[in-house]
């Protein structure tokens, strides 16, 4: 599976930076997890449940790990019970590697526009 290149469900066709088990298990994770109906399939944020965005700049995974076991707002509490340090390093990495959207400089039918 390392050797094989995904791509994310983004709907963007873009490859993901770092294909390999540990970034799949994290998107498999964040999608069983429920993580991604609020947060979005590619953790851009949710404009229904005002999610905010968490990739593809996640914060540290100390800070991350605090926020996921201890939420603020509306955000269900995820301890050790149902999601393990482990696993939400997994997470994590997923997070990172999602890619960062192009800028408008880099899109070619935008210079066109100019």
């Amino acid at each position: 599976m390392k050797k094989l290149v995904w791509l994310l469900a983004l709907g963007t066709g873009l490859a993901c930076a770092q294909p390999n088990d540990e970034v799949e298990r994290g998107r498999q994770l964040f999608m069983s997890n429920g993580s991604s109906s609020c947060h979005g399939t590619a953790g851009q944020g949710g404009e229904r449940s005002g999610a905010p965005r968490i990739a593809p700049d996640p914060y540290p995974f100390e800070a991350f790990v605090m926020m996921v076991r201890n939420p603020r707002e509306a955000m269900p509490r995820f301890d050790e019970r149902f999601l393990s340090d482990e696993q939400l390093r997994a997470i994590h990495h997923y997070l990172a590697a999602v890619p960062k959207n192009p800028s408008s400089k880099e899109i070619p039918v935008l210079q066109k526009l100019r």
